[in-house]
């Protein structure tokens, strides 16, 4: 499938399954609200997957890690794959594959069409339930708000001048055509997601940002995607540590919603007034 074909394919998630799964974090027995952001993470989550049915939001078990990078960042990766390595004990920590992508196209479109195959291949035969990017990218990545505007994916990415943000692009279109949740790590993959929704806007609804680097316009990029990130580790790139970091908090979101009951499930019929829905709803309006 070609890269046009794959973005037309995207989706946009239901509305009403996503308010179905707050609706559900609401009646818990808890604060409304009090979970904050793990709440929307993981009421969005429940959209992908298409069910708010708390037997099936469950945690992915198969999880992966793509790094990319280029020839010459061939070692760091490599290094990067011993078991010593923070980023493969992170990865160990919240059981992701770890799997090191270089990239050999050298156009635009080739390099997103890589991205894009290697991504659904790795997703199929690992039956991968949520990725995480990474990637080697030392130059600093400057500019892109010069040419923010403009509406095509292609024409921007050529702008960009960036091989590897080209195939993260196309990883992250893959990944939304096939319904799966990506968790974002620095500036470079914001960048990528902010391209991806140049090919269609839906994309971004797939996408979680996992930590808000150190990086030079960190916090920028993540209000042009309107993504909030539940993390600031002041890390310094983003090779896929934040990103992994988040899983964990993810899990936690997931294990509130499945294993917190409402009050219906523990069998109380008068909410305790200080939790009450009614009551806090209320509140808010005053």
């Amino acid at each position: 499938m070609h890269i046009e074909e794959l973005a037309a394919s995207i989706q946009p998630l239901s509305k009403e399954i996503i308010s179905a799964a707050q609706k559900r974090f609401d009646n818990l027995i808890k604060p409304v609200g009090s979970l904050a952001q793990l709440e929307s993470m993981i009421s969005r989550y429940a959209g992908i997957i298409g069910s708010s049915d708390k037997k099936l939001v469950v945690i992915p078990e198969n999880r992966l890690l793509l790094i990319w990078g280029d020839a010459k960042h061939a070692a760091k990766i490599e290094r990067a794959m011993t078991s010593a390595h923070p980023l493969s004990v992170f990865a160990e920590t919240v059981r992701a594959k770890v799997i090191p992508l270089l990239l050999t196209g050298e156009s635009v479109y080739d390099l997103l069409e890589e991205g894009a195959m290697l991504t659904g291949e790795y997703i199929g035969e690992e039956q991968a339930g949520l990725i995480c990017l990474g990637v080697y990218e030392r130059e600093t990545i400057s500019g892109w708000q010069e040419f923010a505007t403009e509406e095509d994916g292609l024409l921007f990415l050529e702008k960009l001048h960036c091989p590897v943000i080209a195939a993260v692009t196309g990883s992250i279109l893959q990944a939304a055509g096939m319904r799966k949740p990506v968790m974002l790590d620095g500036v470079a993959t914001c960048l990528a997601a902010f391209a991806a929704a140049k090919f269609n806007p839906y994309v971004l609804q797939y996408c979680f940002a996992g930590d808000e680097s150190d990086e030079e316009g960190a916090a920028e990029l993540l209000q042009c995607l309107q993504l909030q990130a539940p993390l600031r580790l002041s890390l310094k790139n983003g090779e896929g540590i934040g990103a992994l970091t988040c899983l964990q908090l993810f899990d936690a979101g997931i294990k509130a919603y499945t294993e917190m009951e409402t009050f219906e499930e523990a069998g109380v019929h008068n909410e305790k007034e200080d939790y009450s829905l009614k009551v806090q709803e209320e509140s808010k309006n005053k």
